[in-house]
């Protein structure tokens, strides 16, 4: 094959992004002209990609994907380097880039013809005097690939969200939106989540704005139109009546992954002192971390009582429980939890005092899941 060919299936790569052939193809083509490294590494990473997230498989591709990546990124990365702040590889491409608002809009044509780029993150640094304007960078003709978009290092002033809503129709396509280390603004927040703009919209990150729990649980049981499968409400401030309305929206039905930390500096978590087996959105979910809440040994005790009342294999993998003030009676109902109901590969019990002993019964339990003690 060709320069010529390589180059058409770098441009079928970029146009079909979703696309496991092209990119299989691609490595063909690289082992076969001597690139067997780079060609491993993209077949590493869709193989880590079809396995079942966070299982065993999964973790065995990805982690010989990044030992290859450890040793080839300045090589692999090198023609985006002069115009990215950072990037990740999905599925063997750069499909991530971290870039300076600043001077995007220059480079983002060159940038999206070299590689198949969907998520985005957006920065502005505090030397760039004034602050860079954003209606250019929003209304760019690749902003209508990005699928992710990440502010939570834009430093969005409150009248700056008028711009993101003037370019709402160019992200038709956003399926996750960070607004994480954000003062978001409060009335733009309820017309986003109980209008009809980003329709694919199924992920939020709201980590670290404090503020927003009165409005996220009055506005999200408005969305019903909505479909959320990804939440972040991280060191988001509920009174515990405004956490069970915001869980309890149709919205968040379908929810597969929640993360609601919490540091105890700031006193009980809003989890701490409700029955988290009934609160908390468990019929799809995957992904759960309640680093810091405080639920104890009762709240592991109800939680797990939850999944075992399901007919089935609960879906949740992940679960993250680390200083959350259990102790060995939470480690007993994990340990004796029904086998045909709950199975994990990622269990964090960290900061909780427990002994080698507990991590013990735990993989015991556990055999495919890493268990951090």
């Amino acid at each position: 094959m060709s320069m010529t060919d390589r180059d058409a299936l770098l441009a079928a790569i970029i146009e079909n992004p979703e696309e496991d052939t092209p990119r299989l193809m691609f490595a063909d083509w690289l082992q076969e002209n001597g690139a067997t490294a780079r060609g491993e590494f993209i077949r590493l990473q869709v193989e880590a990609a079809h396995a079942e997230p966070f299982s065993p498989q999964a973790r065995t591709h990805e982690a010989a994907a990044q030992k290859l990546l450890q040793r080839h990124v300045g090589v692999w990365a090198d023609h985006i380097s002069e115009r990215v702040c950072g990037q990740r590889f999905a599925r063997g491409f750069v499909e991530h880039v971290s870039v300076n608002a600043a001077t995007f809009a220059r480079d983002a044509a060159p940038l999206f013809a070299a590689e198949p780029i969907r998520s985005l993150q957006v920065e502005r640094f505090t030397y760039t005097t004034p602050p860079p304007p954003l209606d250019a960078l929003f209304n760019l003709p690749q902003m209508t690939r990005v699928t992710r978009l990440d502010f939570s290092k834009l430093g969005l002033q409150p009248d700056e969200f008028g711009s993101f809503t003037f370019a709402w129709p160019r992200f038709s396509a956003i399926t996750d939106l960070s607004l994480r280390n954000t003062a978001v603004s409060v009335p733009w927040l309820g017309k986003l989540l109980t209008g009809p703009e980003l329709p694919a919209l199924a992920g939020l990150d709201f980590a670290h704005d404090a503020h927003l729990g009165r409005v996220l649980a009055t506005e999200l049981p408005k969305a019903s139109h909505r479909r959320l499968t990804t939440l972040d409400l991280s060191a988001v401030v509920f009174a515990s009546d405004q956490i069970q309305k915001a869980l309890a929206s149709r919205c968040l039905r379908a929810m597969e992954e929640l993360r609601f930390t919490w540091h105890k500096s700031a006193g009980p978590g809003p989890l701490t002192y409700l029955n988290v087996g009934w609160t908390l959105p468990w019929d799809y979910l995957r992904v759960l971390d309640i680093e810091g809440q405080g639920v104890g040994d009762e709240g592991v005790r109800e939680s797990v009582a939850a999944l075992c009342r399901r007919k089935d294999f609960a879906p949740l993998r992940w679960l993250g429980l680390a200083n959350t003030g259990l102790r060995a009676d939470a480690v007993h109902a994990l340990v004796n939890s029904d086998k045909k109901r709950l199975r994990l590969y990622h269990l964090d019990v960290r900061n909780n005092g427990l002994s080698a002993t507990h991590k013990a019964a735990l993989e015991d339990r556990f055999p495919e899941a890493e268990v951090l003690v």
